[in-house]
């Protein structure tokens, strides 16, 4: 048998227990899971950790005011640590997602320069990235019989990244893995809305937007400059310094465009937990935040209030 056991039957075998292993971990940690961003962030990293993954990133798609789809990169992790955030933030990559959507259907295991072009292959193949594949994923199916709770529609794309040739038991794991996940995601009621809002999405956040009106919910936070800086030297460095969960899901949002009400939409949190991270965030020094006018407003007094 070969290192890496390509084409052989005991590596089909490791793969089948390292596949239940990673299956029996999911099935304890999703029983304390809130959201299914936490259970995307622990998908993403247990991709790269037990799977051989290079780089694992997980796009969802939204909908904006015009009714069209676009792609977010929810969550990113990365074997290697130097290969720049702004590249996995690149345009091509949103674009692939956006198709495989569109197609709803996977990837199959390709080489680079087949699937992006001659420009932006040369730059992945520059941080030793050789191979891809994606899985779309979709909760499409039918919600469990919980009262009146209304199901909301997901549809992800993880795009996954390699420096060498996986064996082919592992994207089939992969798939599999993801799948269970998404499955678990909706009978564990991470995929509904509360029992009293309406099926239209929109209709749901101005129904939020209502109930949580605050002096607070208009102000828009911002990223501070230095903590810019610091994921310039670090690209990553957002992605794993941040300890407090909410925190770190609000953080992935904040554009400098969204105010908080917005925030607490896209991020499924109630404004007291968003009181609570924006806090922690403040403490830290990580954002600031500006009023309707375009004014910053006085930390200290900020922290007074929340």
């Amino acid at each position: 048998m070969n290192r890496d056991g390509y084409g052989d039957n005991p590596y089909r075998g490791n793969t089948g227990k390292l596949r239940m292993a990673v299956t029996n971990e999911l099935l304890r940690v999703i029983r304390d899971m809130r959201h299914v961003d936490e259970l995307f962030q622990w998908l993403s990293e247990a991709l790269v950790q037990h799977f051989s993954t290079q780089v694992a990133q997980i796009w969802v798609a939204q909908v904006d005011y015009q009714g069209q789809y676009f792609m977010k990169l929810h969550v990113l992790s990365s074997r290697d640590n130097s290969i720049p955030y702004r590249v996995a933030l690149s345009k091509p990559f949103a674009d692939l997602a956006g198709e495989i959507r569109s197609w709803q259907t996977e990837l199959p295991l390709s080489l680079i320069g087949n699937v992006f072009s001659s420009f932006q292959a040369s730059l992945l193949q520059r941080y030793g990235l050789y191979y891809c594949c994606a899985e779309y994923l979709s909760s499409k199916g039918q919600p469990p019989p919980s009262g009146q709770a209304t199901f909301m529609p997901l549809e992800a794309v993880a795009l996954l990244f390699y420096n060498q040739l996986p064996h082919t038991d592992i994207p089939k794991s992969i798939s599999y893995v993801l799948r269970l996940a998404l499955q678990l995601a909706e009978t564990n009621g991470m995929l509904l809305l509360p029992s009293n809002a309406q099926s239209n999405v929109s209709g749901y956040r101005h129904q939020v937007a209502q109930k949580s009106a605050s002096p607070l919910a208009d102000l828009v936070p911002r990223r501070a400059e230095d903590t810019d800086l610091m994921t310039t030297s670090n690209p990553l460095a957002s992605h794993s310094v941040i300890a407090d969960k909410l925190a770190r899901r609000l953080y992935r949002e904040i554009d400098g465009g969204k105010n908080v009400q917005e925030l607490c939409d896209i991020t499924h949190l109630d404004m007291k937990e968003v009181r609570a991270a924006l806090r922690a965030l403040l403490n830290e020094r990580r954002i600031e935040l500006i009023d309707s006018t375009g004014l910053l407003e006085d930390p200290s007094s900020l922290l007074n209030e929340l």
